[in-house]
């Protein structure tokens, strides 16, 4: 059985990204593609922390240790439009993106981001839509 080819969408992952990149960039929207936003700093626990980890059946003792920060990087980032748009085919039930993403927009209040649109499309007309509101905005 021969393997499947896996489809190239360039720098982008899926389809929809890559539809979303080409529309703002023939609309000739500047943006950032993936920029990286840090949600919460990284920090170490003062006090004892100890952890399951795999491959060991004991508790790890990894006290003093740092806890990495939580990161979002949103899709598309167009900072002259004030807008983050993030491209969503399908979300898995036990997927982390509800999560992050009530961060991220818990970051934006905090950080006196809010006056910048978000949108979270799912399909072709949805971001075709993005487009018609930028140009109307």
């Amino acid at each position: 059985m021969a393997k499947k080819k896996k489809k190239s969408y360039g720098k982008y992952k899926n389809g929809l990204e890559k539809y979303c990149g080409d529309s703002l960039t023939q609309s000739n929207y500047k943006f950032e593609y993936e920029a990286q936003f840090v949600l919460v700093e990284g920090f170490i626990y003062p006090s004892d922390h100890y952890k399951s980890v795999p491959k060991k059946s004991e508790l790890v003792n990894v006290t003093g240790k740092k806890t990495l920060p939580i990161k979002y990087k949103p899709d598309f980032y167009l900072p002259e439009r004030k807008v983050f748009i993030e491209t969503k085919g399908f979300v898995r039930a036990n997927d982390s993106f509800p999560l992050r993403w009530k961060l991220f927009l818990k970051f934006l209040i905090d950080s006196d981001m809010s006056d910048h649109a978000v949108f979270i499309p799912k399909n072709r007309k949805q971001v075709d839509e993005i487009i018609t509101y930028l140009k109307n905005r």
